[in-house]
């Protein structure tokens, strides 16, 4: 019997990781190299902040009973492509400076994107991001503690004001999603936990775009706007912010603007390792280029063998894709099936346009598709795909019954 081949994952993001649940473990040895020993399920971060449901529900561990594979918690600094070998780092500050490499057969290059900050001063220090469950615990915890802090004896209109004004830079739907959340715990549940802070509490949109939803019809994005402005959701657009320090901002038309959470969820940045691989690259972002079968291109166009690239960090030379989680699990479908099939699957992958799905708040939502549409029906048809993006019935499960105790009994965050 042959020996099974080693295929390396760098990344357990959307594509690393469905890739590593759709591979053959009995046909392949199969490692997966990541600093993150678990995937959230990105889209249900913003519920999970704002208490829809407990946090270990948003993410799923690398690490399972069922499959057979190799997980090593690390940073792949380099790869060498003419020995096959990544070149990695402990994800331990304490091990840092300590190094190893991993022989592979086939890489799989998925590390995903980092938060894109444009430089802008005092944006890594201060802000809150929504990448991670991590990031979504922070969002939680400090939305109590402005809620604590303005309830202190002895605090002025104003004071309470400024720390209870939250802002939200990004007007994609993450921006949106977790502006809606908010929007809806200030609505149904802190206005009878905290009567003496009533419309104290308020929530802006700051976007340099010129209007919000870009990707969506222009009739969905005034929709999303005219209904987020009657929920008392600021809009922003155009908004260009030059600093953060750590209670206020500046931009160049209003000046400072004090605030007591800053959540930045715009754009996305490379990451080191993207940077480093003497690869084809993308003039925008930078991303990988690969040809239509994934395969990593070098800077002349020509393919290195044994070398794929798929998710955030990658698209296909003229046939670009948006940095979206619907693209990564499509491409690591597509690439599980051409491994499964020892090569005999090489169709050129074709991306299957899916519908954008957003909620605006207050059980209103957007569907950009075939057929767009809004309204309650939107707002189900979402909440039915938060569902489908998680992997296992029992998360599915637990998930639609925290709504229903929700429904009954209110949001956990209401009870922190």
């Amino acid at each position: 019997m042959a020996e099974c081949k080693t295929i390396v994952i760098v990344g357990t993001g959307w594509g690393g990781l469905t890739l590593a649940r759709k591979l053959f473990d009995k046909k392949f040895n199969i490692t997966i190299v990541s600093p993150e020993s678990t995937s959230p399920y990105t889209p249900l971060l913003a519920s999970a902040a704002c208490g829809l449901f407990d946090f270990s529900l948003a993410e799923e561990p690398v690490r399972r009973k069922s499959q057979n594979l190799r997980y090593i918690k690390a940073l792949v600094n380099d790869i060498d492509f003419s020995r096959k070998i990544c070149i990695c780092s402990p994800a331990f500050a304490s091990l840092a400076d300590q190094q190893f490499e991993i022989s592979y057969d086939y890489v799989v290059v998925a590390p995903g994107c980092t938060s894109q900050t444009f430089g802008t001063p005092g944006v890594e220090e201060n802000a809150l991001f929504v990448k991670t469950v991590r990031d979504a615990m922070a969002v939680r915890q400090r939305i109590s503690d402005i809620l604590e802090i303005a309830s202190l004896p002895g605090k002025t209109q104003q004071e309470q004001e400024d720390i209870l004004h939250v802002i939200v830079v990004g007007g994609g739907p993450t921006g949106i999603e977790i502006s809606a959340e908010l929007c809806d715990l200030i609505h149904n549940d802190f206005s009878a936990l905290y009567p003496s802070l009533a419309g104290s509490m308020t929530i802006a949109v700051h976007d340099v775009a010129a209007k919000i939803l870009s990707a969506f019809d222009a009739r969905l994005s005034e929709y999303a706007l005219t209904n987020l402005t009657k929920s008392d959701v600021a809009i922003k657009p155009g908004s260009h912010i030059t600093s953060v320090e750590k209670d206020c901002l500046y931009t160049k038309e209003d000046g400072r603007i004090p605030y007591g959470m800053l959540i930045w969820a715009t754009g996305n940045k490379q990451v080191p390792l993207i940077d480093k691989l003497p690869v084809a690259k993308s003039a925008h972002l930078p991303r990988i280029l690969t040809d239509a079968q994934l395969r990593v291109m070098a800077p002349d166009s020509s393919l290195i063998d044994s070398v794929y690239a798929l998710g955030d960090a990658a698209d296909i030379k003229g046939g670009e894709l948006p940095t979206t989680a619907e693209v990564a699990c499509q491409k690591a479908k597509y690439l599980a099936r051409v491994f499964n099939s020892d090569f005999r699957s090489v169709e050129p992958f074709a991306y299957d346009q899916r519908a954008l799905v957003t909620y605006i708040g207050q059980h209103d939502g957007v569907i950009a598709g075939k057929r767009d549409w809004s309204g309650g029906s939107a707002w189900m048809a979402w909440r039915s795909k938060n569902l489908l993006w998680t992997r296992s019935w029992k998360t599915k499960i637990l998930i639609g019954m925290n709504w229903v105790l929700n429904w009954a009994f209110g949001k956990e965050v209401a009870r922190i």
